[in-house]
């Protein structure tokens, strides 16, 4: 924990600020005094479920806690806790949940201007919708990583309702913040796709076909878009939780690596799912991204799919972090 700050700070979990360890030998004391106010000032809030390996910010089970503190701040908190509405009051989670839909915003927007941009080359080549997809994917690897880089350390960067849906699912994630992330971030979603049409001057037909929001209702039967669905949304959410959410692999790789393999797990998915079933552009793995940019193409085929495979792949992955503890040592 201490080498973070390096040799001459320490993270205090119980009030979750860094200190310097000062010495009356070392020079520049006053110096590195008013380094550490400063530090103390931009110390990460502590947060269960943040992306990118920064569990080591939370607080211990046994850790005293203020008011304002988090319900989702402290390990392994009882469901009374998570699902207790007193987080509502917290200003602080509602100026996070604004970051959370801005990001999500233009995340939409780009993957937007993207789609538009390539969707016309799955004709363009021999090799069809391949190329497309490949690009698609290969930007979605930094797309996904930059994002949980720049937002990780402020709101957790989900930007995704069933990264904030999962966490929630295994009591990572408090109630009051898991509604205002995710109408945050359906809110940014819509922003951000409606900015598409309005920068590129293209009307809704341009994005009634959407890879990743796309199904077409007569080739594939509803039963089978929701067991897609759900399957997927389970495997993201089992790749994101190990390698990014889980501290057991704090050891493993360090956080530094885990926004670039949850990445690289998002886009091993979009590759994977956008031509395995005719009629079916791939998975969404984002209701959000699909809410915005279906409501700027005024075509809603197939929306609930994106909602309830999000809500049954959380559920399955929150109970099996229940039989598994992140937090227990020595589990039979």
């Amino acid at each position: 924990m201490d080498k973070q700050h390096g040799p001459a700070t320490a993270y205090d979990m119980e009030s979750n600020n860094v200190h310097l360890r000062r010495s009356n030998t070392e020079p520049g004391v006053k110096q590195a005094q008013v380094h550490a106010d400063i530090v103390d000032l931009i110390a990460t809030d502590a947060f269960l479920g943040r992306l990118g390996g920064a569990q080591r910010f939370a607080l211990s089970a046994s850790s005293t806690t203020t008011p304002s503190t988090p319900a989702d701040a402290r390990r392994d908190p009882p469901w009374s806790t998570i699902l207790s509405l007193s987080d509502f009051r917290n200003k602080r989670i509602w100026k996070l949940a604004l970051i959370e839909g801005i990001g999500t915003g233009v995340q939409v927007f780009l993957s937007g201007v993207l789609g538009v941009a390539i969707l016309p080359t799955a004709t363009e080549t021999s090799i069809g919708a391949v190329f497309p997809v490949a690009l698609a994917a290969i930007v979605q690897i930094f797309l996904v990583s930059l994002f949980i880089y720049a937002a990780g350390p402020v709101s957790g960067a989900h930007f995704n309702p069933l990264i904030t849906l999962g966490t929630f699912a295994a009591r990572l994630t408090s109630l009051p913040r898991m509604v205002l992330y995710v109408s945050h971030q359906c809110a940014g979603a819509v922003v951000g796709a409606y900015l598409v049409r309005a920068a590129l001057g293209i009307g809704p037909s341009s994005l009634k076909i959407v890879p990743g929001c796309y199904i077409d209702a007569s080739l594939v039967a509803p039963a089978e878009a929701f067991a897609f669905e759900s399957v997927m949304c389970f495997i993201q959410l089992f790749l994101a939780f190990g390698l990014g959410l889980d501290p057991r692999n704090e050891t493993a790789f360090g956080p530094a690596l885990a926004p670039i393999l949850i990445g690289l797990s998002s886009a091993i998915s979009l590759f994977i799912t956008a031509f395995a079933r005719p009629g079916y552009l791939g998975t969404s793995l984002n209701p959000a991204r699909c809410l915005g940019l279906m409501a700027a193409g005024e075509r809603f085929t197939y929306h609930w799919v994106h909602w309830v495979g999000p809500i049954m792949g959380s559920t399955v992955n929150g109970l099996l972090y229940w039989l598994v503890p992140p937090y227990t040592k020595g589990v039979d």
